[in-house]
């Protein structure tokens, strides 16, 4: 059934329908699967929320007649009345439920004893119902922690069990943190039993002391009229009385033992055999072999919207937009359910708006989670309340366990490592810091906690988690003062518990661990004003880990806090100051923010000079960043100069094969390739591939950096298949190191594209086009000038395989971002240029092509590597034209210039070029000249090898 608008629930056929298949013994997976549905299908027309359609609803009811899920003698009326409620758009079938009535079934018998009426005393006596509340009118969802306990519960019939132990498969415990709905479940699993009559007696037992159970079991001997006729007044005899009787009853009956924190004081006076069902619910995480248990988790996102809007009374009719308001809500109040109930009842008692409540939580987060309401139903207590009574007993258990909570409140909920909590002992008060000296003394740290569910232990990850409520109330209770002691403690352990080279490979699991702490320091050191060295060094190596993940926006602003961390404490001439500068300068250079990148850089060095010296490897570093930024911005002579000087410093001070001379030795060559100095680049490349290969092995992620350079050198000089060798190579390290999905490894994926494209493998190159485009978007977002790269090779591709529209969509968006964040005479310009003007000129649209064409010529007028494709192009351009002299000629000119970069003459270009000379030669009429006749016969020479290979 589809519903416009979020209304009240159909109770009256989901209840029918959660009867008849708890009739069945089937779970709601079960029986979906029988179906064909799923469980959350079934959840939901038993939640009244949606109707089955009539071939399920005619499949459910066969079942249920196979299995005598009818009362004998009324089953044609009681189907009659399902399918009413049922709301179908269509008839019952009538031929249909004459043939299934007709049909003949089997009663069920029982193979263990036959039935016979009871007694007359026994189906007249009382049944015994002792629950002290009312049904909870707002209970909402659970449907599957009610599945369960129902599923336990049955796993034999209750009516025709004998005297037997109460096993452990007839025990449960709800167990969870105080407010997460354990005692409202176990109310609603009361009274559904009730209405489904699967117990003679339903008895409730108040566990939270001593003295409350002693009470709870003597006004149950009251009620018993075997007891009752005493005169025991012993309270403890009483209950050891109350015990004899459940383990001799011949009815069945459930008891709930609620509020059982302490387990050692309520056992000795629970029954240890009888005809009953035993469900406890506790604050306690170990329940030892009382039972098994089911933890009560926090609700669903949707089921949570249901209860805010039910109990403020705005469920019915409501729209999609307040649902999602709803939902906001609830998320903001980690999707508790007192919170909810709480937050329900304001909004009621108030009038409130959802979202105007929302905007008071943010700004009186501990105010509204002290104030219950004036109509509390079922549970009195606040979400403040119930925990601050926690609080105070894990203080009277261990003090050190109320100095863990109160840290703990600052931590990131979800992932806390244990080892931070070790590691950083020295920065704690003494109690807490002797009590994380050793595991034995930390288990008993986190026993109090466990004991209250105030925190979980994820134990085979070293790590814990604390609700963020948890930590809304304690940080509450804590002075603006202990708030900011707690957050310096906490940088300080947190600065020396991550690790110090964050931008090597090997520390990565260890940085991942602590990011989310991270973060939240950083808004600590913001919020507190936090500003002292440890604070800026933090900031900065986690600034490090997402600079080397290729993460600025994450990184750019831990840089600049760092920096202004470092420039208070020390001033604007340190070396500290200067690292920071340096920092932030590469991060701005690896994002092609060139402008902001240079003075930053040009003022590192200026302080490493004046600081350190002009030898200094810090200032080599600078001198490195200078040129690594100038090779960026082609600007290779410069670059040059720098990049030599740094890599004479490097090596005078550490040798020529130090492994931390190959980043400047790489920068060099990159420097050499952009001046078409391919051999003298390659020689730098295989330096850096010996040293890498000696020192890190040949798996090493910086080893595959410098394979992607010498690969990278291969493609222009026609090494194709070395250059695809080393590809792979890098990918499988890449995807090995970082994943499949990396930055790192989108690079190389591009990479390998590209090199397909340029071999005319376009079908093979157009998949990796595409996966590296996605992964820059994923990574860098839809404006980034990076992701023009990928769009202009995907339109190269796509034009050769006839794909105009598409390609000239790309090609645009290419040259748009490149006009927009490079010189207009860069050279990534003329190559957009190129391709948007070829891609015009297959189409035949050639007065648009020839300008862009003769611009981009302009461009690259001294590159005559950039110059090759555009003459050849633009030569084609002038053949579709008809303008076979011109072509002629610039034909010329690109052969001119490949044989100038030492292409050889088995080169793809250098093949095609010599062809349409050659034909262009022949329609002229004029002679085959040397260099046409050498290149027509290299041609048949290259065809032929590559026919008999």
């Amino acid at each position: 059934m589809t519903k416009t608008s979020y209304r009240e629930q159909d109770h009256t056929f989901g209840q029918q329908m959660l009867a008849l298949r708890m009739a069945t013994g089937l779970t709601q997976a079960e029986l979906g699967k029988i179906l064909g549905v799923s469980r959350h299908t079934v959840g939901a027309w038993e939640a009244g929320e949606s109707y089955p359609k009539a071939e399920h609803l005619k499949a459910f009811i066969r079942l249920l007649f196979e299995q005598q899920g009818f009362q004998a003698g009324s089953e044609e009326e009681q189907i009659r009345a399902l399918w009413r409620s049922a709301h179908q758009k269509v008839l019952l079938d009538e031929p249909w439920l004459k043939s299934l009535l007709e049909q003949q079934v089997v009663p069920l018998v029982s193979t263990l004893t036959e039935e016979k009426d009871p007694p007359p005393a026994i189906a007249e006596q009382l049944r015994l119902w002792t629950v002290p509340y009312a049904r909870n009118p707002h209970f909402t969802g659970r449907e599957e922690l009610l599945d369960q306990l129902t599923q336990h519960f049955q796993s034999q019939d209750m009516e025709t069990r004998t005297l037997r132990h109460v096993a452990l498969t007839q025990t449960q415990v709800l167990k969870g943190l105080g407010g997460i709905g354990k005692t409202q479940t176990a109310i609603e699993y009361a009274y559904r039993s009730r209405e489904q009559e699967r117990y003679t007696h339903t008895l409730w037992i108040a566990a939270a002391s001593e003295e409350v159970m002693i009470a709870s079991f003597t006004s149950l001997a009251a009620r018993l009229p075997e007891l009752a006729a005493q005169s025991e007044t012993d309270p403890y005899k009483l209950m050891l009385s109350v015990k004899r009787w459940l383990e001799q009853c011949h009815d069945s009956w459930l008891l709930i033992v609620d509020n059982a924190d302490d387990l050692a004081l309520v056992q000795p006076y629970l029954p240890i055999e009888g005809n009953g069902c035993l469900l406890f619910t506790t604050r306690a995480s170990a329940v030892g072999n009382l039972a098994s248990a089911i933890d009560v988790e926090t609700m669903g996102l949707l089921e949570g919207a249901h209860l805010l809007l039910r109990r403020a009374h705005l469920l019915e009719g409501a729209s999609d937009d307040l649902m999602n308001d709803a939902s906001s809500v609830v998320a903001e109040l980690g999707q508790f359910p007192l919170a909810i109930d709480q937050a329900g009842a304001y909004i009621e008692e108030t009038r409130c708006s959802i979202n105007d409540y929302l905007l008071l939580y943010r700004q009186h987060r501990h105010r509204l989670l002290a104030r219950r309401g004036l109509q509390m139903t079922g549970y009195p207590d606040s979400v403040a309340t119930t925990w601050e009574l926690s609080f105070r007993q894990v203080e009277r258990m261990n003090s050190a366990s109320a100095e863990l909570l109160h840290l703990c409140a600052l931590l990131a909920p979800d992932r806390i490592p244990e080892e931070l909590l070790e590691q950083g002992s020295p920065y704690w008060p003494p109690a807490l810091q002797e009590a994380t000296a050793d595991l034995f003394s930390f288990n008993q740290l986190i026993e109090p906690l466990l004991a209250f569910s105030l925190v979980k232990r994820l134990s085979t990850d070293r790590q814990l988690s604390i609700h963020r409520l948890v930590q809304a109330v304690q940080l509450g209770g804590m002075s603006p003062q202990e708030q900011r002691q707690w957050s310096e403690r906490l940088v300080r352990a947190l600065n020396a518990s991550f690790p110090e080279h964050s931008d090597e490979p090997n520390t990565w699991p260890q940085c991942m661990r602590y990011l989310e702490q991270v973060q939240v320091c950083d808004v600590l050191i913001e919020h507190h004003h936090l500003q002292f060295p440890e604070a800026a060094d933090l900031l900065d190596r986690a600034g490090s880990y997402f600079l080397e993940h290729f993460m600025p926006g994450q990184a750019e602003p831990l840089y600049r806090r760092a920096l202004a961390i470092r420039e208070q404490q020390w001033g604007g001439e340190h070396p500290q100051t200067a690292s920071s500068l340096y920092h932030l300068a590469t991060l701005y250079r690896a994002n092609s923010d060139f402008a902001q990148a240079e003075p930053l850089f040009e003022r590192a060095l200026a302080i490493r000079q004046q600081q350190l010296g002009a030898e200094h490897l810090e200032t080599a570093a600078c001198l490195h960043g200078l040129a690594s930024l100038y090779e960026s911005q082609r600007r290779t002579e410069k670059g040059e100069v720098l990049a030599r000087r740094a890599l004479d410093i490097y090596e005078q001070q550490l040798g020529a094969d130090d492994l931390e001379t190959t980043p400047v030795r790489r920068t060099l060559a990159l420097l050499y390739m952009r001046q078409e100095r391919l051999e003298v680049a390659e020689a730098l490349f295989q330096h850096n591939l010996a040293i890498c290969e000696r020192q890190l092995g040949p798996e090493h992620p910086q080893t595959a950096t410098t394979l992607n350079g010498l690969a990278f050198i291969y493609v222009p000089q026609g090494r194709y298949q070395e250059a695809e060798r080393y590809y792979r190579r890098v990918l499988a390290i890449r995807e090995k190191y970082f994943g499949p999905t990396h930055y790192q490894t989108a690079l190389v994926i591009y990479n390998l594209g590209n090199l397909y494209r340029e071999q005319g493998r376009y079908e093979e190159a157009e998949p990796l086009a595409q996966q590296a485009l996605a992964l820059y978007e994923q990574h860098l977002g839809p404006q980034h000038v990076y992701l023009a790269d990928s769009f202009i090779a995907l339109a190269d591709i796509l034009w050769h395989l006839g794909k105009y529209p598409q390609a000239e969509e790309l090609a645009r968006q290419a040259l748009d971002l490149h006009e927009a964040h490079l010189s207009p005479v860069h050279e990534y310009i003329a190559k957009d240029l190129t391709i948007l003007g070829a891609i015009y000129r297959e189409q035949g649209r050639y007065v648009e092509a020839e300008p862009l064409f003769q611009r981009a010529l302009q461009i690259n007028v001294r590159r005559l590597l950039g110059s090759i494709i555009i003459l050849y192009e633009f030569a084609l351009l002038r053949e579709a034209q008809g303008q076979d002299e011109q072509a002629y000629a610039l034909h010329q000119q690109a052969l001119a210039a490949c044989q100038q970069v030492g292409r050889t003459e088995t080169h793809p270009e250098m093949l095609a070029i010599r062809q349409h000379l050659a034909t262009l030669q022949r329609r002229l009429g004029r002679p085959e000249d040397a260099a046409s006749r050498g290149g027509m016969q290299t041609l048949s020479a290259y065809d032929g090898a590559q026919a008999g290979s």
